[in-house]
């Protein structure tokens, strides 16, 4: 008997053994899913403490706001949001390319800074070949080289005080300029170069064209610096100025090529056919406002702001002297306009930086496509109004009210050697 209890033990034993080892598995799943509600739980409260996530969802129906106005919406593209890029204001169409005709300057302006530098000044230098007689006439040639894209009567004058002090009365040889030159936004060098004689007063020298000679020049003339350069290009929307920094940056595929792989534009929704945006340029609302951030961010860099290269609505001379004049809006909106009549069906445009008293910068980019550019306009400026004045409280900046002098006096340095 005992050798068969002994035996029904050990069967007992392996049976409880066996049946532990079965319910193990299933030990283990009960362990781990009390293990991962416990970390969910764990996690769940950590994350009601964290800082709400960034709000997306545009806080204005711009869509409705221009079907109520029977406006077709694709003919509008619009983005709105805050320098921080927290939150969207308003969008609509925003990555449908647009010909964002004048707002290329944006993208001009950003590679001029990137380039040559705020403070730049461009260089006007003289070469003098040739013998001065005891009453002041100047015989042999001289050569003018600028880069100057707002070379003009002012600079004409002092170069001419110049010439004046090193006994110059009259010029009785040839007088050159550059294959570059400009004279009042005149490009063509030929007719260039006899405005500046008649500027000059100096006598009626014959004129070319050829490049300076190879020794240093006599007298070297600093004009204004580039940030006053892009502060008048982009008030009066001038297309000679854009053009001629375009050139000096590189052309057309240097602004592109900024666009995409310094800005991050995708490939496909940026075009840059020139520089001023006179011609069959593409751009999409949000890569006008991506790049204005990137141009804010460079200015920043150079110690600069907005406004310092773009003018205040309501105050300052050039485009936007009468936007928003009278409104809460009026010193409070820096800007570039953006108009063509005719290429692409007519565009109307406005881009740039609203000062919040709650929101800080605001920017926005608003493109609206159509021959009525009056209506444009207008419709503009209601939109701004209607949304930053109810969902937000400009604020005017400290001396935004009074209109500014464009281009300063000249504190040249003219040096002679």
């Amino acid at each position: 008997m005992q050798p068969r209890r002994s035996a029904l033990l050990m069967i007992a034993i392996g049976l409880v053994f066996t049946t532990a080892l079965s319910l193990v598995p299933y030990a283990l799943k009960l362990w781990q899913r009390d293990e991962s509600q416990s970390s969910v739980h764990s996690f769940s409260t950590y994350a009601a403490d964290l800082p709400s996530p960034i709000v997306r969802e545009p806080v204005f129906d711009v869509a409705a706001w221009y079907a109520a106005r029977g406006e077709e919406l694709e003919r509008h593209g619009v983005y709105i949001e805050t320098l921080d890029g927290s939150q969207v204001l308003a969008a609509l169409n925003p990555d449908v390319p647009f010909n964002p005709a004048s707002l290329s300057k944006l993208a001009t302006s950003l590679a001029a800074l990137e380039r040559l530098g705020a403070n730049h000044r461009f260089r006007t230098e003289l070469y003098l070949d040739g013998t001065l007689d005891a009453r002041g006439n100047f015989s042999g040639n001289i050569y003018v080289a600028s880069d100057d894209p707002l070379f003009g009567d002012v600079q004409a004058a002092a170069i001419a005080a110049k010439l004046r002090a090193r006994g110059i009365r009259r010029i009785a040889g040839t007088l050159y300029v550059s294959p570059g030159f400009c004279f009042n936004f005149t490009d063509a060098p030929e007719e260039a170069a006899a405005r500046l004689v008649r500027a000059l007063k100096m006598g009626q020298p014959k004129t070319g064209v050829a490049d300076p000679p190879p020794f240093a020049p006599t007298i070297s003339y600093e004009s204004y610096r580039l940030r006053d350069v892009l502060l008048y290009m982009n008030a009066h929307s001038s297309n000679f100025v854009a053009d001629r920094l375009t050139a000096l940056v590189g052309g057309p595929e240097t602004i592109q090529k900024l666009l995409t792989e310094r800005v991050g534009l995708p490939r496909q929704e940026v075009f840059i056919e020139c520089g001023s945006g006179l011609g069959h340029n593409r751009l999409t609302p949000r890569g006008i406002v991506a790049t204005l951030r990137a141009l804010i961010e460079e200015l920043q860099k150079q110690g600069l702001s907005p406004e310092e290269i773009m003018p205040f609505a309501g105050c300052d001379a050039g485009t936007l002297r009468h936007r928003l004049r009278g409104t809460p809006l009026e010193g409070a909106l820096v800007g570039k306009t953006g108009t063509l009549t005719t290429i692409d069906g007519g565009m109307a445009s406005l881009a740039g930086v609203v000062y919040t008293a709650d929101r800080g910068p605001v920017l926005f980019a608003l493109l609206n496509q159509g021959p009525q550019v009056w209506q444009s306009r207008q419709m503009e400026d209601e939109l701004l109004l209607e949304l930053l004045s109810n969902e937000s409280a400009p604020r005017v900046p400290a001396g935004s009210a009074s209109r500014r002098k464009l281009l300063p006096p000249l504190a040249a340095e003219t040096n002679a050697e």
